[in-house]
C-alpha cells in the first residue's frame, strides 16, 4: 500500500518523492474509488497527471504525519486537496448496499455497545496514536481498521489484471471504470431478482381473508319476531339443540389468540376484576325464563301452530305490551351506558331513568292484574323477563348508591 511505502526524503529541497508504478496506481484506484472518480473528472481537463498525483501524495503525507485538525485546516484552503482527505463516499454507499442484502434480523451494530471503541476519546485511531477530533472534522478521520477492511475487500474480489491495462495511468483508470460498470449492472440484475422474490412472498392485502369478524348488532325492532322465533326451539329437546349447534369459526390464528389472551390478562392485572353488572344467579334465571318458559308456552297450549302468545292477547293489551317492551329497551340502553357515574350530570340522568323504570314496572304489574284469568299466565310469562331486567337495573342502582355513600360518609338521602 502507498501509505506504508518508505519514500525518499530530500533534506536540501525539503520534499519527499513517491515513485508510482501502474500496479500501484491500479491498487490506489481499486481501494479508493473516490480517487479514481476524481482522476477521471480532473485529468487532463482541469489539471495535469503530475499535479493530480502531487496533491494525492501530499494528502497521503498529511494523513500519516498530521493531526485531524491540521488536515481539516489544509482541506479548507485547497478544495482539490480536500477530495483526497475526506472519507470515501463511494465506499460508504457500497457498504449501505451490502447491508440491504443482509438478513435484517442480523444486526451487527447491536454488538457495538459491548465496547468503548466507538465512543470519543476511546480506542486507537491510527498507528497507535490516540486523538480527539471535533465533530465537524470527523469526515477527515481515517482509521487503520478502515483501510485494512477495504484492502481485504479488494483482495477478496480477485479481479484478473491484464498486462495491456498497465501501460499508463489513463489506461488503468479507463479499464477499471469499465470493470466497475459491468459489476454495477450485475448487481442491478441481482437486485431485480431479489425484489421479484420478495414481491412473490409478500402478502397482497386484497387477497387475504378479512381479519375483522362479522358482527351482527343485537337490535330487536319488533318483539314479535323474537317471541315467534322462540316457538320453533321449544319443539326440540335440549339434547337436540346442543347437538345441532355448530361451533363458531372465529378464523383466529394462534398468534392472534395468544396476544388477545395476554392483553386480557394484562388488563385484569392492571385494573382488577370489576363488579359484574348482573349477578350470575339473576342472569341464569332470566335466561331460563326466556329460553324455556316463553318458548314452551305455545308448545304446551297445543293450539293453532301459526298463532303466537301475543296474538291471543286483546289488541289494547298487546299494543301496550309492545310499547312497554320498546321503552324498556331504550331505558336500559341509556341506563347501562351511563355507568360508571363520574359526573353530577350522569348521576341525575341515572336517577331519572331509574324513576321511569319504576313507573313502567308498576304499570306492568297493573296490566298483569287487569287481564282475564285464562290469559294471566301467558301474560305473566311475557312480562316476567321485562320485570327481572328492570329489577336487576334497580338493584345495581341501590348497590352502587350504597357503595358511594360508604366512601363519602354521607347520609342515605344525600348525594355521594
Amino acid at each position: 500500500m502507498l501509505t506504508d511505502a518508505k519514500a525518499p526524503y530530500d533534506s536540501r529541497a525539503n520534499k519527499i518523492t513517491f515513485n508510482l508504478t501502474p500496479e500501484m496506481v491500479r491498487e490506489i484506484f481499486a481501494e479508493r474509488p473516490a480517487v479514481h472518480r476524481a482522476y477521471l473528472n480532473l485529468v487532463p481537463n482541469k489539471m495535469t497527471d503530475m499535479d493530480f498525483w502531487t496533491k494525492f501524495c501530499r494528502a497521503v503525507y498529511l494523513q500519516r504525519e498530521k493531526s485531524i485538525n491540521a488536515i481539516a485546516a489544509e482541506a479548507a484552503e485547497d478544495e482539490e486537496l480536500a477530495l483526497f482527505l475526506k472519507c470515501d463516499d463511494i465506499i460508504a454507499s457500497e457498504i449501505q448496499q451490502k447491508i440491504r442484502h443482509v438478513d435484517p434480523t442480523l444486526n451487527m451494530e447491536a454488538d457495538q455497545g459491548d465496547d468503548y471503541t466507538h465512543l470519543p476519546d476511546h480506542g486507537i485511531a491510527r498507528d497507535g496514536s490516540k486523538e480527539t477530533a471535533e465533530s465537524h472534522n470527523e469526515q477527515y478521520r481515517r482509521t487503520l481498521l478502515q483501510e485494512l477492511n477495504r484492502h481485504a475487500a479488494v483482495v477478496l474480489e480477485g479481479a484478473a489484471v491484464d498486462e495491456e491495462q498497465l501501460k499508463d495511468t489513463q489506461t488503468v483508470a479507463e479499464a477499471l471504470a469499465r470493470s466497475r460498470q459491468a459489476n454495477k449492472e450485475a448487481d442491478g440484475n441481482a437486485n431485480k431478482e431479489m425484489l421479484s422474490r420478495r414481491s412473490q412472498m409478500m402478502e397482497i392485502e386484497d387477497l387475504q381473508p378479512p381479519k375483522d369478524l362479522p358482527l351482527a348488532a343485537l337490535f330487536i325492532k319488533d318483539p314479535r319476531d323474537y317471541f315467534d322465533s322462540q316457538q320453533a326451539s321449544a319443539l326440540k329437546s335440549p339434547r337436540d339443540t346442543l347437538s345441532g349447534t355448530e361451533p363458531l369459526n372465529l378464523n383466529l390464528s394462534s398468534e392472534e389468540a395468544y396476544h388477545s389472551l395476554r392483553h386480557s390478562i394484562s388488563q385484569v392485572k392492571t385494573m382488577g376484576l370489576m363488579d359484574p353488572v348482573v349477578t350470575p344467579e339473576v342472569a341464569l334465571k332470566v335466561f331460563s325464563v326466556l329460553t324455556h318458559n316463553i318458548s314452551s308456552t305455545k308448545y304446551h297450549l297445543g293450539k293453532n301452530p301459526t298463532e303466537s302468545v301475543l296474538d291471543r292477547l286483546p289488541a289494547p293489551i298487546k299494543a301496550e305490551l309492545l310499547h312497554h317492551w320498546i321503552s324498556i329497551q331504550e331505558l336500559l340502553r341509556h341506563y347501562w351506558s351511563s355507568y360508571p357515574i363520574t359526573t353530577t350530570y350522569l348521576y341525575a340522568k341515572v336517577t331519572r331513568l331509574k324513576d321511569a323504570m319504576s313507573k313502567i314496572d308498576s304499570q306492568l304489574q297493573e296490566m298483569k292484574e287487569s287481564v282475564q284469568s285464562d290469559l294471566r299466565h301467558q301474560l305473566t310469562l311475557l312480562i316476567r323477563p321485562m320485570q327481572q331486567a328492570l329489577e336487576a337495573a334497580m338493584q345495581h342502582y341501590d348497590a352502587d348508591l350504597q357503595k358511594r355513600l360508604a366512601k363519602s360518609g354521607e347520609r342515605p338521602n344525600g348525594h355521594a
